[in-house]
């Protein structure tokens, strides 16, 4: 018995480097506590790989994460804000409906779509990135904000529209 344990033990792993993974699956957005890190050995170490707790309580997921993972910075969202990235802007709008909030989680794509009172819709921006969701007010209103990654071209229509008008969301 004592050769099969052996045989199945990942190499090295044993005398590898103390890092945190996920200790199981998590959701986009997920606002991380204690129960959903464990700490591993592990070798090799990923670029960027976390090696205390602390610093992960309260950061938020970018994607998606299994159990067993090890967690690098890339997988968490800036905690001084969002950054849009290079040629895009941050613009807040409150979608029309509000409850598709629920499902969004930073990292998300989705298409930016102004409607008018007509019904005709015009795509302001086609491929904009969630960067921030406002948390839930504490008397429970659906109507809160979101932060999206715009390209800068159309950065001020999505504002105007989002101020004069209807924007809705559409997942790409």
């Amino acid at each position: 018995m004592a050769a099969g344990v052996i045989a199945l033990w990942p190499p090295g792993a044993a005398d590898g480097e103390q890092v945190v993974a996920f200790s199981r699956d998590l959701a986009i957005g997920t606002t991380l506590q204690a129960a959903d890190l464990e700490i591993v050995r592990t070798r090799p170490i990923p670029e960027g790989a976390i090696r205390d707790p602390a610093t992960l309580l309260g950061r938020e997921l970018t994607s998606r994460a299994r159990r067993g993972e090890v967690i690098t910075d890339a997988r968490l969202a800036d905690p001084l804000g969002p950054d849009p990235g290079a040629g895009r802007v941050a613009v807040p709008v409150r979608p029309a409906d509000p409850s598709i909030i629920g499902l969004l989680g930073t990292g998300m794509h989705v298409a930016v779509i102004s409607v008018a009172e007509d019904g005709s819709t015009s795509a302001l921006a086609p491929d904009a990135v969630v960067l921030a969701i406002a948390p839930v007010a504490e008397r429970g209103s659906l109507d809160r904000p979101i932060v999206l990654a715009v390209p800068e071209e159309v950065a001020d229509r999505v504002v105007a529209a989002a101020l004069s008008g209807t924007i809705a969301l559409r997942f790409t």
